[in-house]
């Protein structure tokens, strides 16, 4: 606690009291964390426009992106002052990429401006999510970095990124990305979601396959959600959402899981057969990384069992 009220104080001093105010204010200092991790925002928006987005359903933009407007320490403040965030490398995870594309050009540089924040005030674990193929400087960026920074690249489809992300860059690129930062010698994962039942099944292996030529270190696949909206751009892309409908019929929500077990069974045996690591959730991958307990604490609902991290056994030798 020592520490913290001494970071808060050196903060405080530089930003000023209307900084301190804009911090108070916003939304990292309020936030609860999602299973994983606390979300950090290094923009507002996106334009990949991916067929199966979720932002605009929650009010974001969907045509263009602008740079967060905290600066890294006002950044760093609000996190310090938000009562569910925890300082240090056993912290609370920070996840990078929810709301936006981190490594886009417009707000790469405030992405990096964060990192380096978190780095010096906080130490806490990162994770990014990303479709984009940064700049060698990026990469050797995190390398001199302290803290641990998981990457997470996000390829849902080869045959159809076209149709799923118009504007997003393709696969390919994404898989160089990967190479790149495994030459660094940082651990990239593949993120292989959403999940989207009747229309990547049969690609599945193929993504395992390439991420493993591409020096992936593991996997993370998730669920698709969905809404009307989101319903209806899948269709007017000309996806066909017959089995998704078939799997969330009955349900009632603005947004609804779709059941995608079965693919995730699917991904997790290819991934074992290829030698990568299945990892049931992102924060397990940061976790891994990171060599710290995962915030999901999902080992006590039993779907852990094969992963080398062991939370369990670091809980219990505490």
């Amino acid at each position: 606690m020592e520490v913290r009220r001494t970071t808060i104080h050196e903060l405080s001093r530089k930003i000023g009291e209307k900084g301190i105010l804009r911090v108070k204010r916003d939304s990292h200092a309020k936030r609860k964390p999602r299973p994983c991790g606390l979300t950090v925002h290094p923009g507002i928006g996106c334009d990949a426009r991916c067929v199966y987005c979720y932002i605009q359903d929650l009010g974001f933009e969907f045509t263009r992106i602008r740079p967060y407007p905290l600066s890294g320490e006002e950044l760093a403040l609000a996190l310090l002052f938000n009562q569910y965030f925890k300082a240090g490398k056993d912290g609370t995870f920070l996840a990078f990429g929810s709301v936006t594309e981190p490594l886009h050009p417009v707000c790469l540089e405030r992405t990096m401006e964060y990192l380096e924040a978190v780095n010096r005030y906080l130490g806490n674990p990162c994770q990014f999510s990303t479709k984009r193929r940064a700049p060698r400087e990026f990469i050797d960026f995190l390398k001199k970095l302290k803290i641990c920074v998981n990457p997470l690249i996000t390829v849902v489809s080869l045959e159809k990124a076209g149709v799923l992300e118009p504007r997003a860059p393709p696969p390919a690129e994404r898989f160089e990305f990967m190479r790149e930062l495994k030459r660094a010698g940082l651990k990239p994962v593949l993120f292989l979601r959403p999940l989207i039942p009747g229309v990547v099944d049969d690609e599945l292996e193929d993504i395992v396959e390439e991420a493993r030529r591409a020096g992936a270190m593991g996997v993370v696949a998730g669920a698709l959600r969905v809404s009307p909206l989101i319903l209806a751009r899948m269709e007017r892309a000309g996806v066909d959402t017959g089995e998704i409908r078939r799997r969330i019929r009955g349900k009632e929500g603005k947004f609804l899981s779709v059941n995608c077990s079965d693919l995730k069974r699917t991904v997790r045996i290819l991934a074992e057969e290829k030698g990568l690591i299945f990892f049931n959730s992102a924060c397990c991958a940061c976790a891994y990384t990171a060599g710290v307990v995962c915030m999901g604490r999902c080992w006590e609902k039993g779907m852990c069992s094969r992963c080398p991290n062991r939370c369990w056994e670091k809980v219990e030798k505490n």
